[in-house]
């Protein structure tokens, strides 16, 4: 959604910025410190356990932070004030924003408890597994995730299962909030995807097909000005959310100045949107959002049910029934790329690993090896 003010913005669709602390690597069950880490003789991943961001993600030999996005306390909204700012990759849980003002007065947050409170460490085994709990009773949900990062690359999964502990069925959403910031991210960073038709979440309501695209050319205005996705070097703030038409969805964002390239890939089963979010902050560029999940427009239920908005068949949220539980798990990856790099043709996920196809190439350039297998609901 396009907002010129950041408040405003980071009310609705969240944030993150460079933390000040240096991850603490392979902290225990004592939990001294709220900052774990996992790694390997290539990279290093670490999640602040108060509010479950990951919030470190760099290769050793090019120690670059993609999610050195963060908020501060006065920067969140109002009824977030306590426990965690919104940083780095965070999961939205039960909504997309803003709850409703009967919600806020019973004191639930934006995006939902989980991205707020303490999670409890469960295990760390050697260096590249943990588990990870929390109970989010203000959502009537607790989430037990797991994260397993590759003994030799710069590649880690995530397994989450989220369980409706109520007796009452809800509508319901789950959002990967990944947000990337500079140094990763400038002017010209290039984000590629395989995501399909789309709109633009300042034109989507109440018939998100009214101004609809197909990536990577969106339209900036209801005159259907073009907009590349691919590019960063827009002087417009806006939110693309996208659907595919293949089983498993990716996205990369590509930073040639810096060497890097980072990766998403998960099943579309179980994150069917993808919002793009590009913010600007005195006309210089801010964030990337990289967000995945199960809804795409910005509303709360009350809205989404008074019409129908519904794009292309999908809903913008789903049914987690009384005690029922959810799991769905998604891919990061980080390598290293020449100054010259061309963007993301084509990406494959299949028994060699992750393969990539440069922008100008006609077969494979990249090949990531791993044993990290996405999980089944």
């Amino acid at each position: 959604m396009v907002k010129k003010n950041v408040r405003l913005s980071v009310i609705l669709f969240l944030l993150l910025i460079i933390p000040n602390n240096k991850c603490i690597a392979g902290k225990s069950k004592n939990q001294q410190s709220p900052i774990v880490s996992l790694y390997n003789s290539k990279a290093q991943l670490s999640i602040n356990l108060q509010g479950a961001a990951i919030i470190d993600f760099e290769l050793k030999a090019n120690p670059v932070n993609p999610f050195s996005w963060k908020l501060t306390n006065q920067q969140m909204p109002v009824n977030n004030q306590s426990g965690a700012a919104f940083q780095g990759h965070f999961l939205c849980l039960g909504r997309w924003g803003a709850p409703t003002a009967g919600e806020m007065k019973a004191g639930v947050p934006h995006n939902g408890q989980a991205s707020r409170d303490l999670w409890t460490l469960l295990s760390i085994d050697k260096t590249t597994f943990l588990k990870m709990a929390v109970k989010a009773p203000l959502d009537g949900v607790s989430v037990e995730r797991k994260v397993s990062m590759d003994k030799e690359n710069a590649v880690f999964k995530v397994t989450e299962k989220v369980t409706n502990n109520t007796s009452v069925g809800r509508l319901f959403n789950v959002v990967q909030h990944a947000t990337i910031a500079p140094p990763f991210i400038d002017s010209t960073t290039i984000i590629n995807s395989n995501a399909t038709q789309g709109f633009l979440q300042s034109m989507c309501y109440p018939n998100p097909a009214a101004h609809e695209f197909v990536w990577p050319t969106a339209y900036a205005d209801s005159l259907h000005t073009p907009l590349d996705l691919t590019r960063s070097d827009s002087n417009l703030s806006y939110v693309s959310t996208h659907i595919f038409a293949d089983s498993i969805g990716w996205i990369t964002a590509s930073s040639p100045y810096n060497g890097l390239l980072l990766g998403y890939y998960w099943k579309t089963k179980d994150y069917p949107w993808l919002n793009l979010w590009h913010q600007l902050v005195d006309s210089k560029l801010w964030a990337k959002g990289l967000e995945f999940g199960t809804t795409g427009i910005g509303q709360s239920y009350q809205d989404l049910l008074r019409v129908d908005t519904r794009f292309h068949g999908k809903n913008s949220f789903f049914f987690l029934d009384a005690k029922e539980t959810v799991v769905k798990s998604y891919v990061c990856f980080l390598i290293p790329i020449p100054a010259n790099f061309k963007g993301v043709k084509q990406l494959y996920i299949n028994n060699k690993g992750i393969e990539i196809v440069e922008g100008d190439q006609k077969e494979t350039r990249y090949v990531v090896q791993h044993n990290l297998i996405l999980s089944t609901n």
